[in-house]
């Protein structure tokens, strides 16, 4: 299975850009032979589209039906690539960073909320803004697959329950706010030491905040780590796609 990491160029608050970006982005890996095409934590709305007024973020979220959601999945099946993108969830009235797994078919195959609290201003918010509760497993094209979003992987014990499950590949998407520099030179071995505890073969993927002002913007950057030794990167710094085989 040939896997496309893209990082993709996402602007905070500006969904139809975002859409356009992704689905640009999965035109090409499919021409280039991808079979999935994995993007980063909350691509779709930007890491920073909320602003910890829940009458106002809970407009910003989108329900798993919603139409850019039925978009992407319709550019799946256009371009018979499977697709697996975070986004800030509405279900209800509760709010999640959530991330979904589309299949070339369009079927939502999966759908994981991030476990850990590092995606809102928890002193800020109160219980509409909620976290998963576990990693799961789940299969597509032959190969199982688990999801951790940013910081899960980074929180105590659960680099061991993701590691029990035994998943054939790990897609680790982030949002990391590291300088380029300082990600190229130190930080990524710091997550290939923390990709090792959590499975075999872990893909990490950060978007690229294409918004110049932005305090908090992703570098972007993609790593396939294979037992904790980086196998492959997209340096950080720019916007592109990481192409792996599994």
């Amino acid at each position: 299975m040939r896997i496309a990491l893209s990082s993709a160029p996402v602007k905070n608050k500006d969904i139809p850009h975002n859409l356009a970006a992704m689905t640009a982005a999965l035109a090409q890996a499919a021409a280039d032979g991808a079979d999935l095409v994995v993007f980063g934590e909350s691509t779709l709305q930007g890491f920073d589209c909320l602003c910890w007024s829940y009458a106002a973020d809970r407009d910003m979220a989108l329900p798993l039906d919603s139409a850019p959601i039925r978009q992407l999945q319709d550019a799946a099946r256009k371009y018979a690539t499977a697709i697996s993108f975070g986004f800030i969830e509405r279900d209800g009235d509760a709010l999640y960073s959530s991330c979904a797994f589309i299949g070339a078919d369009s079927e939502i195959i999966h759908r994981f909320r991030r476990v850990s609290i590092g995606w809102k201003n928890y002193r800020k918010t109160d219980a509409h803004y909620r976290e998963g509760t576990h990693f799961e497993k789940f299969t597509y094209g032959g190969k199982t697959f688990a999801i951790g979003l940013c910081g899960d992987l980074w929180t105590d014990g659960r680099p061991e329950e993701m590691h029990a499950l035994d998943a054939d590949v790990v897609l680790w998407p982030v949002w990391c706010d590291y300088r380029a520099d300082e990600w190229n030179s130190t930080i990524k071995r710091e997550y290939a030491e923390q990709a090792e505890k959590c499975g075999r073969r872990v893909l990490l993927i950060n978007p690229y905040c294409a918004d110049g002002n932005a305090d908090d913007a992703a570098a972007g950057g993609a790593v396939d780590f294979r037992d904790g030794k980086i196998q492959a990167e997209l340096p950080a710094g720019n916007s592109g796609m990481l192409m792996v085989t599994v």
